[in-house]
């Protein structure tokens, strides 16, 4: 069954790689992101929590899921600008500076630029 989650986690992440999923109610006031309803469903924080379940999200546990950086570099290879290949950073910006699980997110070039990137989910 986990092979199966993780190849249809694969295979979403490989359709749509820069589709993080809208935020939602999970648990009490918790929200998530629908791309990850599974971890929700099993109540499996660990997956991402791999410390603790209150710490912060480690960036191995994204790596685990998603692929490497560059992994993810070039699956966005035909945006323009490429989100995971940054001209100033290159491909080793962490995931959690731009993505985030429990709050609306931002795109760290837009500090500066102002990009269009329709699949990413504040």
């Amino acid at each position: 069954m986990k092979t199966l989650i993780l190849s249809l986690l694969a295979l979403s992440f490989v359709a749509s790689p820069l589709h993080a999923g809208e935020l939602y109610k999970v648990m009490g006031k918790r929200e998530g992101r629908s791309n990850h309803s599974f971890m929700y469903d099993e109540k499996d924080c660990k997956t991402c929590h791999q410390g603790s379940p209150k710490g912060p999200a480690t960036e191995a546990a994204c790596i685990d899921c998603h692929g490497s950086y560059d992994e993810i570099a070039a699956a966005t290879q035909n945006q323009t600008p490429n989100p995971h290949d940054a001209p100033h950073w290159g491909a080793d910006v962490p995931c959690t500076v731009c993505h985030s699980e429990h709050q609306p997110a931002k795109v760290l070039c837009n500090d500066c630029h102002q990009f269009a990137f329709p699949n990413f989910s504040k």
